[in-house]
């Protein structure tokens, strides 16, 4: 029914714990999905042998070494054994929800186009999960009730659609912001569906550091490879495409999606251009600015936090 395809970072540390993880649960799923791991990472070769998925080694990089996302993508297409493919990043756990989502979305839609996209939980996890407790993912569910944190629409995790959805992708660098977004435009300006299916499919990140880029997180919004993926996509701020920008829902039945949602994700696009505008194109003429704005925002959160510890004290 299903063709997962990812590529890995080295199995190593935290990374390795987070990786297992995720593709752990992958394997769960039912019916099981076809699950292909592209790259030569260090570990990967020996987990693919473990979990007895397809390995792949062989994906284009660019200069850095960095994996192209349009060679990952033809890859994922080309060796599917099924009629839909689904490109997950390998830090995300996937529960039952999201093969019973996947399965109703692909019913719905029939031989048709489409992709579906979903927002994320955030949670942190720092030991591996007991796959051997059959109540494995009722624990976790409870523990992102308790400590998850629904992230915001920009961040685009999984990629659901048929196979031969995708062509001529750009060579954007995996991992180094754009290339998702534009994932979701590319789609949206052919006029084919979009599904958001984060009410029926609470899938979860798990956190972790950016020590795998050079530059950390910095250079993963401002560096060399970044802005190669800002040129790629046409260097327009309106291509900037997130989950809100989804034709249609995912929840009791298949709906279009509100113009409030639509509104939102405009929002979403103008307050990334506000702040490139400040903290890039007028700095540092605009450096009083940003300091008044961050002085402002901290006094918010400073007082949201004191509510919330006033609504926590028993009465």
């Amino acid at each position: 029914m299903l063709t997962i395809f990812t590529t890995t970072k080295p199995f190593k540390g935290h990374i390795n714990i987070i990786q297992r993880n995720a593709i752990k649960s992958w394997t769960l799923l039912q019916p099981r999905p076809e699950i292909i791991l592209i790259g030569d990472e260090e570990g990967t070769a020996e987990v693919c042998k473990e979990f007895g998925l397809r390995h792949v080694i062989d994906v284009e990089r660019n200069e850095s070494g960095t994996p192209l996302v349009s060679s990952i993508f033809n890859i994922g297409q080309l060796l599917a054994n099924n009629l839909y493919a689904c490109y997950v990043n390998a830090d995300i756990i996937l529960p039952d929800c999201f093969m019973e989502a996947a399965q109703r979305v692909t019913k719905l839609m029939g031989e048709n186009y489409f992709l579906a996209v979903g927002r994320r939980w955030n949670l942190g996890l720092s030991k591996p999960l007991d796959f051997n407790d059959i109540h494995w993912e009722s624990k976790l569910r409870a523990y992102q009730r308790s400590r998850g944190k629904l992230a915001s629409p920009w961040a685009i995790d999984y990629f659901l659609f048929p196979v031969g959805l995708y062509k001529n992708i750009p060579p954007f660098a995996l991992g180094r912001c754009h290339w998702d977004n534009w994932l979701v435009y590319g789609v949206y300006s052919r006029g084919i569906r979009i599904i958001d299916i984060t009410p029926t499919a609470a899938v979860i990140h798990q956190n972790h550091d950016y020590s795998h880029i050079a530059g950390g997180e910095v250079g993963l919004r401002k560096g060399k490879e970044m802005r190669l993926n800002w040129e790629l996509q046409g260097g327009y701020y309106s291509r900037i495409f997130n989950i809100w920008d989804s034709t249609h829902v995912l929840s009791k039945s298949l709906k279009k999606a509100s113009t409030l949602r639509h509104l939102g994700a405009h929002w979403i696009r103008s307050r990334y251009f506000f702040i490139i505008l400040l903290v890039e194109i007028l700095y540092p003429y605009s450096l009083p600015l940003v300091i008044l704005l961050r002085g402002i925002r901290g006094c918010f959160r400073f007082i949201q936090r004191i509510l919330r510890q006033a609504r926590a004290k028993p009465a």
